[in-house]
């Protein structure tokens, strides 16, 4: 950068006034406030290209360091051409680094082009900096469409899009596509080797080869192609070989699995990839809403683990819990409320802004494991068989410091209750034996429990979901996996053999079972 004469630099300020940004700095003095105007300080003078077509505004931002080394910011609009040359001035003695941003407009102030350098100024002189402007595609109002094709169980299938722009067949090319804000794109999804199972966001219906998608934000479409039917193996990450003890989400594409020796894998909408947690103990519990914005996972040593990303892989975030309990069930509640069960009987209260409350919810119980929310503060838990117990221990806790006892008397599972359901007719508790048992939701039916499923199977029950009372999904060991229609429960093929130890899905067309050695089902009708 190029010193100029300062009488020739002021002549062309003085041509140029209009144009200029005279940035005023403030200093205080014990409670007298001084402003200090710049008289023979650094100049700098910022070229700008290219300038596009149509500017009528030019907004210069600069930060800088005043003599006292303070950051200050300053900005200045300017309305008048050309504005390809604009310029600052600074108070004596300004140095260090400064960062100039140029926002060049269009008419209604829509953004053209935006442009950022720095300069170390290191002395009064003038000084020349270049600052390059990148055009803004759509001045501004541009929106992203991505569509994510998942080709499972050796399936093969393209989605392409009128007008042009997305010819995408899962490898990652042509998949996205950038156009103006309100623009209505049709997609056609087209079957190479095997069969089209249906779309997932942007407001696309779940059956059917064609959707029309209006782009007023950035949007993800995910297009599922397979040759499998029923229950159906997912292929987890390369080297991912730990049991996986339980599986969330918040919408088709946010997906976590999570298991033994601190593993945790998340699904994108179309491949499933290794998500860090930093953690070597086992993941025991996972929970998030659909639509939310969060999935909770929880472990051994009262690990608490927030994912807020999408299934694009970012990094957990770590909850201080201030337990030493090994965590095994977590739900949210309604109102966003997070409630943990683990060893010992414990229980958290996660609340929103991410602190954490200890209670104890039943003594003498070796471990809660499993939680599900009836409202915002009415929880279903189950767990292990106290001593002496003739069954495993069930209550329905208030988010405080009552839990009343289930199953006291009458029918009970006999052994652990490993998992439970709330519904809206009838609440599930589900564990050893393969017994299932449901009460009625309402009012003074607390403790009438009645069991269900009955001889369809002699293996232990370890999770339960529900897309609503007339479709629940049991998963337990050996492979096993029933259905129920809030009646009738019936026995489904199993493509597995191992433990499945949780079950979760975005509804009745699109489940995710795991369990050992890296298993991950999916359930396509």
């Amino acid at each position: 950068m190029a010193n100029r004469s300062r009488s020739v630099w002021l002549s062309r300020f003085r041509k140029l006034a209009p144009l200029w940004l005279v940035l005023l700095f403030v200093s205080s003095c014990g409670d007298q406030t001084t402003t200090m105007v710049p008289t023979e300080g650094p100049l700098v003078r910022i070229h700008v290209g290219p300038v596009p077509s149509g500017t009528v505004e030019a907004v210069l931002t600069v930060t800088a360091q005043d003599p006292t080394m303070m950051e200050k910011v300053g900005n200045k609009s300017f309305t008048e051409a050309p504005f390809d040359l604009l310029g600052v001035s600074f108070p004596p003695g300004t140095r260090g680094t400064t960062t100039f941003k140029v926002d060049l407009k269009g008419a209604a102030a829509c953004l053209l082009a935006t442009g950022t350098a720095t300069l170390t100024i290191d002395s009064d002189g003038v000084l020349e900096l270049t600052v390059n402007v990148t055009p803004v595609q759509f001045c501004g109002n541009g929106v992203t469409l991505t569509v994510q094709v998942a080709n499972i169980a050796g399936a093969r299938g393209i989605v392409q899009s009128t007008p042009s722009g997305i010819s995408c067949d899962g490898g990652g090319n042509g998949c996205t596509v950038t156009v103006q804000k309100g623009t209505m794109f049709s997609l056609a999804a087209t079957e190479i080797n095997g069969t089209f199972n249906g779309w997932s966001g942007g407001g696309c219906p779940s059956s059917g080869l064609t959707c029309a998608v209006t782009l007023n934000q950035d949007t993800v479409v995910q297009a599922v192609f397979t040759l499998c039917r029923g229950w159906c193996k997912d292929m987890p990450p390369t080297g991912v070989t730990a049991n996986l003890n339980a599986v969330g989400g918040t919408v088709t594409s946010n997906v976590i699995a999570a298991g033994d020796n601190g593993v945790a894998v998340a699904w994108d909408g179309a491949t499933w990839k290794t998500a860090s947690t930093n953690k070597t103990g086992a993941l025991r519990g996972v929970a998030g809403r659909i639509g939310g914005t969060a999935i909770y996972v929880v472990g051994d040593g009262g690990t608490i683990l927030k994912w807020s990303g999408s299934g694009s892989i970012s990094s957990f975030s770590n909850i201080t819990s201030g337990s030493t309990s090994n965590l095994n069930g977590v739900v949210i509640a309604p109102n966003l409320i997070t409630y943990i069960v683990g060893s010992g009987g414990a229980g958290l209260i996660l609340a929103t802004n991410g602190t954490v409350t200890a209670k104890t919810l039943a003594l003498g119980v070796s471990d809660l494991l499993s939680i599900s929310s009836l409202g915002n503060s009415d929880l279903l838990v189950g767990g292990t068989k106290p001593m002496l117990a003739t069954g495993g221990f069930a209550a329905i806790w208030d988010g405080a410091n009552k839990s009343p006892q289930q199953m006291a008397t009458g029918t009970k599972i006999a052994g652990n209750i490993n998992a439970v359901l709330a519904g809206t007719a009838f609440h599930y508790a589900a564990g050893d034996g393969g017994m299932i048992v449901r009460r009625a939701a309402a009012a003074g039916n607390d403790n009438t429990w009645t069991q269900v499923a009955m001889g369809l199977t002699p293996n232990t029950i370890r999770a339960l979901w529900s897309s609503g009372d007339n479709f629940i999904i049991a998963v337990g060991d050996n492979g096993t996996i029933l259905s129920s229609d809030g009646n009738t429960w019936t026995k489904m093929t199993s493509t597995v053999s191992v433990h499945l130890r949780g079950v979760w899905g975005t509804g009745p067309t699109n489940i995710f079972a795991v369990g050992d050695s890296a298993t991950i089902l999916r359930y396509t009708p």
